[in-house]
């Protein structure tokens, strides 16, 4: 789940993904680039498509920076499969920001609740303009059904992740340890309900064809 190296940015596409193919199940590496790496992306899962996933640490303009993951299993992707790795991931990046401010190292811990915010904010996000839309396409649950209520969640979990990012800004450790508390308190449940419910149901509602389209649409967003 750790990313051990980071990739220069003035990497050619084809050096890039020699060293990727060098690593090993399980091992993650950071992707610098200086411009939007969409068609390098396409090209990984083009070239490899059942060996890695990935997401966002920053997004332009100037710079962007991607985990590269290494997948444990060549699998097939699902829904549930994906999206619970960017979770864990995203715990993980949370964890190390709160860790870094309880130590009063402030400018590790804002750099981290930057990419958490950009992570969470980029999974909130594909799922509200792609999976929720599948989903309430394939079981027909709109009005009041869980997309609803997880949409309302979002909202309340972007603002306590905008209030962890400010109070690493302002380094300000009640302030940061009020907004992770405010943000638990929402997130491990709403975590809860998609992976045991919504992902699921997705992905027993297609068919290996559609559920690797829908997951390959949520990673390239």
């Amino acid at each position: 789940m750790r990313i051990t190296e980071s990739l220069e940015p003035n990497l050619q596409d084809d050096a890039v993904l020699e060293k990727l193919l060098e690593m090993n199940p399980g091992e993650g590496i950071e992707l610098v680039r200086g411009e939007n790496p969409q068609p390098l992306l396409e090209r990984l899962l083009r070239e490899a498509p059942l060996r890695y996933d990935f997401a966002p640490l920053e997004a332009g303009p100037a710079r962007w920076r991607f985990h590269v993951h290494v997948r444990e299993e060549p699998v097939l992707r699902s829904v549930s499969r994906y999206l619970a790795w960017d979770h864990d991931r995203l715990d993980d990046i949370l964890n190390r920001a709160m860790e870094f401010g309880r130590g009063e190292q402030w400018e590790e811990a804002a750099t981290l609740a930057a990419e958490f915010r950009v992570g969470l904010f980029r999974h909130i996000e594909i799922e509200e303009a792609i999976l929720f839309k599948a989903f309430e396409e394939v079981t027909g649950m709109r009005e009041g059904g869980p997309t609803e209520v997880m949409r309302h969640e979002h909202v309340d979990i972007k603002e306590s992740v905008d209030g962890i990012l400010q109070a690493t800004v302002d380094r300000s450790l009640d302030d940061l340890e009020r907004n992770h508390a405010n943000l638990l308190g929402v997130l491990i449940e709403h975590n809860m309900k998609e992976e045991n419910i919504l992902y699921p149901l997705t992905d027993r509602s297609l068919d290996e064809f559609a559920r690797a389209r829908l997951v390959e649409d949520l990673m390239l967003h």
